[in-house]
């Protein structure tokens, strides 16, 4: 029996868990908080600080493992120590302990030709740049779900900005980049199997725009001429190659502009918001929760995402908060119209998004052979 490591006790470690199971494979998960949602789910769970790689690799070797998997940007570096030390397929250890880094990141993504990126800064507290190029976006170096990110206007600003972007990052640092106003923001979902990238899906981002770019909603596929759509795949692939994701998911973001591809960010973990899943595997039909599984057993062949095989139907995601207010009716009456997959209640009116939360915002998720407009949504 295939047996999988999962580093990770949350959200997507319990999708995971689940399609493992349907798979008959079975699931060792690893985390230091043992209530968390993915631990009723899995068949083995230990409550062991990811970062004991020590005592994870114990456990794995007596268990016989033969397949790891990183669950959010916290576990990459440990997931490759934990591969590389059982002998397992996976990202190499020092380039996995670089992929967290957004600094690090554009600096090996400057070779990709055709890619622009924006001008960039890193900075510590103690050594803020004078800047006079207006506005900028400032980020935590190394920290998920659009926590520390913020548009500020002036070098006062920058500096009160820089200090708390600083308190959410798990690298001593943050990144300042220069703004980039117009164009659509866009992520690009993928699979990587030894060494070779397989682009699946585009996705368009609903964002609620400055000062904190929060998500509020995704489609798929994204509207895209084929031209646009391979130059995309052609680049975001050369990204892949250019910080060595050799195996595995990966969720990057891009911001089209005038035709132009800019680099946002690149996570080389699954995408959150209900990207990976459901919305993948319900617009392209390509089960991709599993594809991320034999991947990680080094069995993926004859079961890759090639694009031609994927199929196309529509796919989406609108999250209802104080900042799309106007959503709330169609919400509430969503359960009429035969496109709805799912819906989320959790509080009866919408909350004030902060930073990325998914599973605690009412939301819904539609599915349809043709494509819908959801009525009041806008970009801004």
């Amino acid at each position: 029996m295939d047996k999988i490591a999962i580093i990770g006790s949350g959200t997507f470690a319990k999708i995971l868990a689940k399609r493992a199971k349907e798979l008959k494979i079975e699931t060792y998960c690893f985390s230091f908080n043992k209530e968390d949602v993915a631990v009723s789910y899995v068949d083995y769970f230990y409550k062991i600080d990811i970062f004991d790689i020590d005592q994870i690799v114990l456990v794995c070797k007596k268990a016989k493992v033969n397949g790891v998997i990183a669950t959010t940007e916290l576990t990459i570096y440990p997931a490759a120590l934990i591969a590389d030390q059982l002998g397992l397929i996976g990202n190499q250890v020092e380039d996995a302990r670089e992929l967290t880094n957004k600094f690090l990141n554009r600096e090996k993504a400057g070779q990709v030709q055709g890619l622009r990126q924006p001008l960039y800064w890193q900075c510590t507290e103690r050594d803020i740049p004078k800047l006079r190029t207006f506005p900028l976006i400032v980020k935590s170096l190394a920290a998920g779900g659009k926590r520390g990110i913020i548009v500020v206007h002036t070098q006062d600003e920058l500096e009160k900005e820089v200090s708390r972007s600083a308190l959410y990052s798990r690298i001593d640092g943050v990144l300042i980049e220069q703004y980039l106003s117009g164009g659509q923001e866009y992520s690009v979902e993928s699979l990587s199997y030894k060494g070779k990238p397989y682009i699946v899906q585009v996705t368009r981002k609903i964002t609620s725009g400055p000062p904190r770019c929060l998500e509020l909603g995704h489609d798929q596929p994204a509207d895209l001429t084929s031209e646009i759509r391979e130059k995309v795949e052609r680049i975001v692939s050369d990204i892949l190659l250019a910080l060595k994701i050799e195996n595995g998911p990966c969720h990057t973001e891009i911001k089209i502009i005038d035709g132009e591809i800019y680099l946002i960010e690149v996570n080389a973990r699954p995408g959150g918001d209900h990207i990976t899943y459901p919305l993948t595997e319900l617009s392209t039909g390509y089960p991709i929760v599993t594809g991320i599984i034999l991947a990680s057993l080094g069995k993926l062949e004859g079961f890759e995402p090639v694009r031609h095989m994927l199929g196309k139907k529509y796919a989406g995601v609108r999250f209802i908060t104080e900042q799309n207010a106007s959503l709330c009716k169609l919400f509430d009456n969503c359960e009429n119209y035969s496109w709805l997959y799912e819906k989320h209640k959790v509080s009866e009116t919408p909350s004030k998004l902060i930073f990325n939360d998914e599973y605690n915002l009412n939301y819904f998720i539609y599915y349809s052979d043709e494509k819908i407009e959801c009525e009041g949504i806008t970009d801004e």
